[in-house]
């Protein structure tokens, strides 16, 4: 190794070409890395005390020859990022090096093969760099690096650094003539270069490299996996192409929640399929843990021995992807998948059921675990539930999440939002709200009586006036009161059972308080107005939609129960059990 470990000057790279192999993901550098990078080379050149030279991280490169007039090319293993920055750096000093310098401004180039035809698109770009005035949006790439060279800009014109002093130190020469021993000038900048052998596994010591720093995501490890093992650059540029479709429809929050429930934090999504995969691997590797944020790609990386491996697997990442896509398309699925995966069931087996089961069977599969959900204890039907036991109201959810899904998959005009589902804390608010006996602090009392005199008749109202203008009320008087006004808004009886329930989020819960049925209606609305996600069941019940015959708007009576309670066993017969009949 030390035969191919030295140290270089920027100056003796000048003449180099540099490649970036697809495997590696393009530029990243942000603001503060460039920043950072400048600030400690003009520490370095400020600081009179310090004869030596600045040393920047290693550039670790395979040396390859060309079909071009014998010419060599360096593949870039490890330190492309830093090799750019100095480019850019580089470039923008252009003006005043050509003043400074006789060598006819000569810089290394860079060129990537990240994405099809990008290489050219790149190298262009980084050749022009100088003419950029804002960042370019075009590719995230071309973002990137025109955000460094407006970065370097402002940084030399905002601490008026002088260019001259700065390129000197940067760009100053080696002597090697003195009585045959090499004698640096008092100040450069160099690069510890690090040229790996011609029989190396370019992988195996990317992957050396780069296992356990921040920069390198485990997807993006996965990924050189593939493309070293494919020899054909059209096989290459296909896989890119599958990964980049893949990716951009997982990033969709609507097509991603209804597969995988979930607060899923890593950024590259495609590994949510590589985790599923790697679980599918009969693959004993001591001390990987399941945790491990490099857990698919040591199992891929055992795996993955030559390009047949390698395209076998690949095709296994597109199966997954394209049951995904089945299981989106058709509404049904949509529906009962979205369902089944928020209630915590793996997606791998229902993949497996998709698989190896006719539509028929597969149907029956999912109906299946969705009554696995919401089975109930023995003896125990839906009208029996009671809101005030744990594990009653924990079905009762449940219950009523599946009538909202199934109630919109019906309806077959919009689709439930399982990621709109997924940013909310969930909780069962009553229809007739419960007794405010519970209630004993004045002011939450006065605001509810407020909010009840805007419904009431006259009487009533009066009372409320009167009971406003108290300076203390009364605990019996309240209670009086606020009995006659819920028997007068609903029937109370029954108020914890399902007929009497419906889901909504908690913030939205907590909004409607205990306020009796026409108020509730109206907020509800409100909220629906402003953009709450009410579920299509809760809307329909404050609207009295599942009733025939309404004759009392304002009040949520016997009738009114026992048509939604109907609603609720009609709709899911198929999916909690048999109809059920009074």
């Amino acid at each position: 190794m030390s035969e191919n470990l030295n140290l270089k000057s920027i100056s003796e790279i000048l003449d180099k070409d540099f490649f970036i192999p697809s495997y590696q993901r393009g530029y990243r550098w942000d603001s503060r890395q460039v920043e950072d990078l400048l600030e400690d080379i003009l520490e370095f050149a400020n600081n009179n005390e310090d004869k030596g030279f600045y040393c920047l991280q290693p550039i670790v490169v395979k040396k390859e020859i060309t079909n071009k007039d014998d010419k060599y090319i360096y593949r870039v293993i490890d330190g492309q990022q830093r090799l750019t920055t100095m480019f850019i750096i580089l470039k923008y000093l252009s003006k005043a090096r050509d003043i400074i310098f006789s060598d006819g401004g000569q810089i290394y180039s860079v060129l990537y093969e990240t994405r099809q035809n990008s290489h050219n698109d790149s190298y262009e770009f980084l050749k022009n760099i100088n003419e950029v005035k804002e960042k370019c949006k075009k590719n995230i790439d071309f973002y990137y690096m025109s955000n460094a060279f407006i970065t370097i800009k402002t940084w030399f014109e905002s601490n008026k650094v002088h260019k001259g002093d700065f390129l000197n130190v940067l760009l100053k020469k080696d002597i090697k003539s003195v009585d045959g021993i090499q004698i640096d000038f008092e100040k450069n900048v160099k690069v510890i270069w690090y040229e790996i052998d011609s029989n190396e596994v370019e992988i195996d010591v990317f992957t050396r490299l780069n296992i356990g720093k921040i920069p390198l995501t485990n997807a993006e490890l996965i990924k050189a996996l593939f493309l070293l093992k494919m020899k054909d650059e059209n096989e290459k540029i296909l896989l890119a192409s599958q990964w980049d479709e893949i990716e951009y429809k997982l990033q969709n929050d609507i097509f991603f929640a209804f597969i995988n429930s979930s607060n899923y934090k890593k950024a590259t999504r495609i590994e949510f399929i590589f985790d599923l995969l790697a679980n599918d691997l009969d693959i004993e590797i001591d001390n990987l843990k399941k945790d491990s944020d490099k857990y698919s790609f040591y199992k891929f990386n055992y795996f993955i021995k030559d390009k047949n491996s390698a395209s076998e697997l690949w095709d296994r990442v597109k199966m997954y992807f394209r049951v995904f896509e089945e299981l989106y398309i058709n509404n049904t699925y949509y529906h009962l998948v979205g369902f089944i995966t928020n209630n915590g069931m793996n997606i791998k087996k229902i993949v497996d059921s998709f698989n190896n089961n006719n539509k028929d069977d597969f149907l029956n599969d999912l109906k299946k675990y969705t009554k696995d959900i919401t089975k109930l204890e023995k003896d125990k039907t839906i009208e029996k539930l009671n809101y005030t036991d744990k594990n009653d109201s924990n079905n009762i959810a449940k219950i009523l999440f599946l009538f909202n899904v199934i109630s919109t998959m019906n309806a077959n005009y919009h689709r439930y939002p399982f990621n709109l589902h997924k940013k909310e804390n969930w909780s069962l608010e009553h229809i007739h709200a419960q007794n405010s006996e519970i209630i004993k602090d004045d002011k939450d009392r006065k605001i509810l009586l407020k909010d009840e005199e805007l419904y009431v008749n006259n009487d009533l109202k009066i009372k409320i006036n009167e009971m406003l203008n108290d300076a203390k009320i009364a605990d019996e008087e309240f209670d009086n009161l606020q009995n006659e006004i819920f028997k007068k808004y609903g029937d109370n009886i029954g108020l914890h059972t399902i007929d009497n329930l419906a889901l909504l989020s908690r913030d939205d819960n907590s909004a409607l308080n205990n306020s009796i049925f026409p108020s509730k209606r109206d907020k509800i609305k409100a909220l629906d107005a402003k953009g709450s996600f009410i579920p299509i069941g809760t809307k329909n019940v404050f609207l009295k939609y599942y009733s025939d015959g309404v004759k009392e708007a304002m009040k949520w009576n016997k009738e009114d129960r026992q048509a939604y309670l109907e609603a609720i066993n009609k709709t899911l017969k198929a999916y909690i059990g048999e109809e059920k009949n009074d």
